[in-house]
Parts: structure tokens; sequence; C-alpha cells
């Protein structure tokens, strides 16, 4: 909830989805759509400029690499707490469910988070719904009349640091901490830590977008075993830390660099 209190960062977010959708190339027009003054609006991009967020060069506003980055953040902050308000609230009349057991349409089921998916099941849940279809094992099965919330608890990452390297004592030092882990995902950051997976004789689960899918993962319960190089370390962990910071810990990711 902490970035709908943020009116700096919510402001900066604003200047920048505009400058990407409408590349603006007046300053009253940025000014105008975000119902503020135009000085107001000047200093706010004159900060991003120096922040390197945002661009004017060839007469147009438009958000920089890092703007970009910076915008994704926030609409994952949003997505994160309107999904969890959503829930809470529970404004969500249906959802779809891999069905655990043969279910027949008027069935009350209970819903369970487990390996990362949600599952309905005749077993009692303190988060119960009624099937709307008919649904064989392994099959999806719509459920309606929702009510309570899913039990889940959060997943932890591991964060394995590995650059390519011809020393063979550390690939195998590498290959002994792995062993001593229990994960069940295996998220890669580049071609480099897919190919170690390759020497080791591990199949990568996540290879495209894998911070975002391994934070993702995570939310729903499941541990990440997540190889990055030394390079990205940093990025990852100021992403995590980000979202983490002000939560509740019973809501924050856990995390541990190997």
């Amino acid at each position: 909830m902490k970035v709908l209190r943020d009116k700096k960062s919510l402001t900066r977010f604003l200047i920048l989805y505009k400058s990407a959708v409408d590349e603006p190339n007046k300053l009253a027009d940025i000014a105008s759509d975000l119902d503020m003054s135009e000085q107001a609006a000047s200093n706010y991009i004159s900060e991003m400029e120096q922040d390197d967020l945002i661009d004017r060069s060839g007469r147009k506003y438009h958000p920089t690499s890092e703007g970009m980055e910076f915008v994704r953040e926030i609409l994952g902050e949003l997505g994160s707490f309107l999904d969890e308000a959503t829930a809470e609230i529970n404004f969500i009349s249906t959802c779809t469910a891999v069905a655990s057991e043969n279910i027949t349409e008027g069935d009350e089921v209970g819903l369970f988070m487990e390996d990362g998916l949600l599952h309905a099941s005749l077993r009692e849940s303190t988060s119960k719904g009624t099937a709307l279809q008919n649904a064989k094992v392994g099959e999806p099965v719509k459920v309606g009349g929702l009510h309570g919330i899913t039990e889940m608890d959060i997943g932890r990452l591991y964060l394995l640091e590995w650059d390519i390297t011809d020393d063979t004592d550390e690939l195998e030092n590498v290959k002994e901490k792995i062993e001593e882990l229990s994960y069940d995902k295996i998220a890669v950051m580049e071609e480099a830590q897919y190919g170690l997976c390759n020497m080791i004789d591990l199949e990568p689960d996540i290879i495209f977008a894998p911070i975002e899918a391994s934070i993702n993962a995570a939310e729903k319960g499941l541990d990440i075993l997540f190889m990055l190089s030394k390079d990205e370390l940093d990025r990852v962990l100021e992403k995590l830390n980000r979202r983490n910071r002000d939560l509740d810990e019973e809501y924050t990711i856990d995390y541990e660099v190997i």
C-alpha cells in the first residue's frame, strides 16, 4: 500500500506514463493532463532528468530505459496491491482452478495453492466455492460463489551467483551447493547460467523474464533457485528489497545469496 501514499513516486509514474503513450513536445500538455501547474511539472521533470528517468531530446518528452523500468515496477506494485485487496474484499465472483479429483457441477469445493497453482478439491478449506461445471482430475474447473481467502505461504529465493569459468573445482563447488538446497523450480538469467545447467545435468524451468517470473512464483508459494551473474545480483536485490519494503512479514519474499 506504500505506493498509494507516495505522492512523488505516483506523480513521476504519471509523467512517465503520459510521456510513453503520447510523447508530448510541450510541458503545458503534461501539466494540463495531470492537473498541475507548469512550474510543478517543470520541477518534477528537472529532478527526473537528473535521475535519468526522462529525456526530452528531439523536442519530445519520453522515458529512458530506467524510466520504463520505474514504470514497470510501479505497475507491478499497484497490480500486487489490487490483487491482494480484491481477494480480501472478495470482489471476485468466479475463478478457475485445476481439479484435484473428479468434480461434479454443484459440488462445494475447497481451494488450495499447490505447486504454485490453484487447485479445487472436495476437501475442506478456508477458501470455498461451488463448481460451475463437471471436471476430471487435472482439468480446469470454474468455481463460483467464492468466500474466504486461500491459505498460502510465500516462497523463498536462492540467488546463486555464477559466471563462466574454467575452474573445475569451482564448478564442483557450485554443484555441491545446489545439491544441498531444497527448491521447486530453477530460473536462469542468461545463456551462461543456462549452459551451467547443461553442465551439471539440471533442466531450467524459467528462462524468459526470470526476475518477474521468479518473484511471481515465490508469491505463489514456490521456492526458486535463481542462477544469475554477479553483475545482475545488485539489480535483483534492489528489486526484491523494494518489493519487500514496508510489507508485513507474512507477505515478504525471503532470499539467500548462495
